[in-house]
């Protein structure tokens, strides 16, 4: 195939706004596109190349494994060298654990589907995983070991129909993301059957099932779009944008590029021919490489921190362009070279040995439980809480909703008691934590409970396309169980952010205009990393203030915020926030060396009972006054 430099342009495209988007830097909100129009180039370059040499009768399945070896797997296990002398140097027992697990994933191209895997409510933050990034190479590996195959197949029984059948096999593809979307859009991000559309995309122009436009106002036409359509997501679009629409708009543009230029260069393709962008484009691989583990190991404090935030940005971009560089001159041009000299005998059996001793490296780590001999016990013991279960404690499944396929146990979480008060606790992960607690700290209570992640307890207009969890449960509490069964009080608990408010407000208001007794506990304290490693790291340095200082700010403001607004409103205010920090200072344990939340937020079990104890008394008091009214 002939070299493309604006193809090379195209890369750059693509790994900038990655890196940028990865560093934190303004503007690059929809820049995670990147991955996906690297897609779309593999699809177009590799499966370009399949196709010539099986229409010259010259491809061999041995030799295209021996170039992606040589082409993916030097760099790789340089970056995995790296990143695990750093992972064992500061990773916690837990931490490491999960990082041998990702890192023996990633050796056998599979990762994606482990991240797909542990990809749970409660996990681990996407910026304490310095293997994540390799996702996207598991992807196009999987599809590397099937479409040759595929291929071979279709031109050998089915020559006349087999771009056709190509494209059918995408339009399954893309029909099943539309549909899994719906139910579990982490397998949509991850897993290779509801992404190879992306790389059939770009394969269908190389086969030439979509034809390239010919005169030459079309072609600019067509690249000048295809250029638009990736700015505009890339610095317009968002995560909160559903991710197949941003996928499809980011696959569609990249296209849109590549074709331009299929039968002379476009003006696209010389804007992106400009040497230093195709610069860039030549060392895409190995910036997608390395920054992410130098993003990790700093946004984490964890190895080195390069003082204030604007300037470790740029110097983070700096170090990854630069580490990319000597990565490419160093490891990628010299082995890609060996593909002429080295036989596959060699290529294979090298390959083979690197990936097994990998693999022994992993199953040592988890022998020996994460190695926590490297820090001190107290350490070990508090950091074991990042690995914290809280499905008994949520009752996940049952009474927290988890993900959109569960259904609520009503005979669990809303059964009601005629010899107590009865109390109902609806809302979020937010709810679900304070449920264990309120039942140990009010034992004259029935606290019933009804909630599901990611899910503001409010009532509002529901469409009838939605079939996620959230609306359907708001609207059978709502609607039909508070309508229908006489409830002492209701309380209304949630990661509250300032755009809840106005839909808190007419919950109120509507509940009020029942009759019912309404109490709305606030936000909770909250950091920007899982506590109990916040905790860790002040032992280790000797820093009592680190945790502190990463507590999320604004939350305190809120809190007063939502306290005039919710009693202006006829309702009962319970400050979390205030059960649990005073004098300028928050608790950080609830027992011992137990921490007060597993994560960023959430209540650990003794976390939620010693909050809980702290607000009951506001329920007792109410209780009483009734108690003195009814008599």
């Amino acid at each position: 195939m002939k070299y493309r430099p604006d193809i090379d342009g195209l890369r750059a495209l693509a790994v900038l706004p990655v890196l940028f988007y990865h560093a934190g830097i303004p503007g690059f909100s929809g820049g995670f596109v990147g991955v996906d129009i690297f897609f779309v180039i593999s699809g177009y370059l590799i499966c370009g190349m399949i196709d010539a040499d099986i229409a010259k009768g010259c491809f061999s399945l041995g030799q295209f494994y021996k170039r992606r070896i040589l082409r993916i797997l030097p760099a790789l296990f340089a970056m995995f060298a790296v990143t695990s002398v750093l992972a064992y140097a500061y990773l916690l027992p837990v931490e490491l654990e999960d990082y041998a697990r990702s890192l023996a994933s990633a050796v056998f191209s599979v990762s994606n589907v482990y991240f797909a895997g542990t990809a749970g409510y409660f996990d681990a933050p996407a910026e304490t995983k310095p293997l994540l990034h390799t996702w996207s190479l598991g992807v196009e590996e999987q599809f590397y070991f099937v479409v040759p195959l595929f291929m071979l197949f279709a031109y050998r029984f089915v020559p006349k129909r087999a771009k056709l059948l190509f494209a059918g096999a995408a339009l399954v593809s893309f029909a099943a993301a539309f549909v899994v979307s719906y139910r579990n859009e982490a397998f949509v991000f991850y897993l290779t059957p509801l992404r190879a559309w992306e790389l059939a995309l770009g394969a269908l122009l190389s086969i030439r099932f979509i034809p390239a436009p010919q005169g030459e106002w079309v072609r600019n036409v067509c690249g000048i779009a295809g250029l638009f359509l990736l700015l505009g997501v890339i610095f317009l679009g968002s995560p909160s944008v559903p991710l197949l629409l941003m996928t499809s708009l980011a696959g569609l543009g990249a296209a849109l590029v590549i074709a331009s230029s299929e039968a002379g260069v476009s003006l696209a393709g010389r804007l992106l021919s400009w040497r230093p962008i195709v610069f860039i484009g030549l060392i895409s691989y190995s910036l997608y490489l390395w920054h992410w583990p130098f993003i990790v190991f700093e946004r984490t404090d964890a190895v080195f921190s390069l003082g204030p935030a604007g300037l470790t940005k740029v110097v983070l971009v700096a170090i990854s362009i630069g580490v990319a560089y000597l990565s490419w001159k160093y490891i990628e041009t010299p082995f890609r070279a060996m593909a002429k000299t080295r036989s596959k005998a060699i290529v294979f059996g090298t390959a083979s040995t690197a990936m097994a001793s990998t693999l022994a490296l992993c199953g040592l780590v988890l022998v020996v439980k994460g190695a926590p001999f490297r820090f001190p016990e107290r350490v070990v013991s508090i950091a074991s809480f990042l690995a914290y279960d809280p499905s008994g404690q949520f009752r996940t499944g049952r009474c927290f909703l988890a993900t959109n396929r569960q259904q609520l146990d009503l005979e669990s979480c809303l059964k009601l008691d005629a010899t107590r008060p009865n109390y109902l606790l609806v809302g979020d992960s937010h709810a679900a934590h304070l449920w264990f607690g309120l039942t140990s700290a009010l034992p004259e209570v029935n606290v019933m409970q009804a909630t599901v992640s990611m899910c503001r307890p409010a009532i509002s207009g529901v469409s009838l396309l939605d079939t996620r969890a959230c609306p359907k449960l708001m609207r059978f509490v709502f609607d039909d169980f508070l309508v229908n069964n006489r409830i002492d009080k209701v309380l209304l608990a949630a990661s509250w952010k300032d755009e809840d408010l106005p839909g808190l407000e007419r919950t109120l208001d509507a509940l009020k205009a029942r009759g019912l007794d309404v109490a709305v506990l606030g936000p909770i304290v909250e950091y920007d990393g899982a506590l109990p490693r916040l905790l860790a790291d002040e032992i280790l340095r000797g820093n009592p203030a680190i945790a502190g200082r990463m507590r999320t700010p604004g939350i305190q403001e809120r809190d007063v915020k939502m306290g005039q607004m919710v009693t202006a409103h006829g309702a009962s205010y319970l400050s979390v926030y205030d059960a649990m920090c005073g004098r300028g200072q928050c608790d950080e344990f609830a027992e011992g060396d137990t921490p007060m939340q597993f994560d960023a937020g959430h209540l650990t079990m003794k976390g939620s009972v010693e909050v809980a104890r702290r607000l009951a008394a506001h329920f007792v008091k109410r209780m009483a006054k009734a108690d003195d009214v009814s008599n």
